[in-house]
């Protein structure tokens, strides 16, 4: 989640918590009042200024209390969310550059990684490896911690060295995790790792962080830290101490190498989008209990339809489901649609969804899907070319129910309006952020209401 890539917890909460990051990332307050099943436009408020192109680092947008938060690889810009007026900004000194960011928006924490400062971007020999700590409130420079270089080789698998959430930041530096309380800085704890475990990626939810680890392994004629025939296994630790909750092998009974593409979907339940080997698009969606019992894996492809690596991660979990937008080839098809499908995390087969001909968005192409108190909130697309005409293009909010994928109201954002990557909801209005777009102008933030 990288930005996006900030594992979304799911599970039950308090509901002082819940309240706080539902609002950061649904509309299904402003949304789910009533069933209809014809499509209500929403009209503009307010724009942010569109921005320049961007990099594809830093990119993200997150909300906490009444500000706006969007971040690049050049700066970092906080909104008030009732006007959209600027508020502050943070630049990275000298020609460093911001490399990835998590955000604890509970505690109103940004942390960022940036490279060093100085020297251009390709002259530098250690990149990310600076943590620092930004008040989303103010844009002030909290703390800042360095970090030192991961095992060589690890930088693909390992894209951010931090993640951050229930009141500390979890730091991988050394090949350890350490946890440092996210509004000072000082240290909390060092993750009690099981023996002969390296660290290689960490999620955050509320009530536990999830780590996958490369374990065991003799293939090791370099003295690496990390063995060639280690394994990939996942585990749960306690945020307020560190403690090991549980861990086990990724796969189960199968053995899954150390070094394939593996994703958290969620940290609570934890589910893991992992490649049978390498970057492959043959593997499965890995979840696992409570207890740290595996649940049987659902495949990237069967007869529900096939998940290209690409969209792994447009997937979302609740306490007992995972949503999925797998892809169906119809021969003699300009599209190969994608179908919404539900799938049960305790047996990894379809509840709902899952063949060609069930349709639950009407024929719109579906790109962010996020599940909250039993209902499931759809961000759509659809593009049409008339035979005399421009291509138009239409882009929507879909909420339907978790339980039986009925579709319960559709809001369509304004005639011509930018395609969002994903929405806030700020005192009953729906906020579009755009960070994704890489290579063109957008705008980052955009306020819209109920006509």
């Amino acid at each position: 989640m990288t930005a996006r890539q900030d594992d979304e917890p799911s599970g039950r909460r308090t509901r002082r918590r819940l309240a706080v990051k539902v609002a950061a990332l649904v509309a299904l307050g402003a949304l789910a009042a009533g069933c209809s099943s014809e499509a209500e436009q929403l009209g503009t408020v307010w724009d942010t200024p569109a921005d320049r192109e961007a990099e594809q680092e830093g990119n993200g947008a997150w909300l906490s209390r009444d500000t706006l938060v969007h971040s690049r690889f050049d700066a970092v810009r906080g909104y008030d969310a009732r006007t959209g007026k600027r508020s502050w900004e943070y630049v990275p000194p000298g020609r460093s550059a911001v490399c990835h960011v998590a955000a604890d928006s509970v505690n109103s924490v940004l942390v960022l990684t940036r490279d060093g400062d100085g020297a251009p971007h390709a002259a530098k020999k250690e990149l990310c490896t600076t943590a620092v700590a930004i008040d989303m409130k103010s844009g002030r420079q909290i703390w800042q911690v360095p970090l030192t270089a991961g095992e060589s080789g690890l930088h693909r698998l390992q894209p951010s060295p931090v993640s951050a959430g229930s009141g500390v930041a979890v730091l991988l530096t050394k090949n350890e995790l350490h946890a440092v309380d996210v509004r000072s800085g000082k240290p909390r704890w060092k993750a009690a790792l099981p023996k002969s475990c390296v660290p290689i990626r960490t999620a955050v939810a509320e009530r536990q962080f999830a780590a996958l680890l490369a374990c065991g392994g003799t293939d090791n004629p370099w003295g690496d830290k990390i063995p060639r025939d280690a394994e990939l296994h996942v585990a749960t630790l306690a945020p307020a101490t560190g403690a090991l909750l549980w861990s086990a092998p990724l796969g189960g009974r199968t053995s899954i190498p150390w070094d394939v593409r593996a994703e958290f979907v969620s940290a609570d339940p934890v589910v893991v989008a992992t490649s049978a080997s390498g970057d492959s698009d043959i593997g499965a969606y890995h979840s696992f209990g409570r207890n740290g019992r595996p649940n049987p894996p659902i495949d990237f492809s069967g007869p529900y339809g096939e998940i290209k690596l690409s969209e792994r991660l447009t997937a979302a979990v609740d306490d007992s489901r995972l949503y999925a937008l797998p892809f169906h080839r119809v021969r003699n098809s300009s599209v190969d649609p994608h179908r919404l499908t539900a799938f049960d995390l305790a047996t990894g087969e379809p509840v709902w969804g899952g063949t060609v001909d069930d349709d639950r968005l009407d024929g719109d192409t579906g790109h962010r899907i996020v599940p909250q108190d039993g209902k499931i909130t759809v961000l759509t697309s659809r593009h049409e070319t008339p035979f005399f005409g421009d291509r138009t293009s239409t882009y929507s909010l879909r909420v339907l129910d978790g339980a039986t994928g009925e579709q319960r109201e559709v809001r369509t954002f304004p005639e011509g309006a930018e395609p969002v990557d994903t929405f806030f909801v700020h005192e009953g209005r729906i906020i579009g952020a755009r960070y994704e777009s890489y290579g063109s102008r957008n705008k980052p933030f955009t306020s819209y209401e109920r006509r």
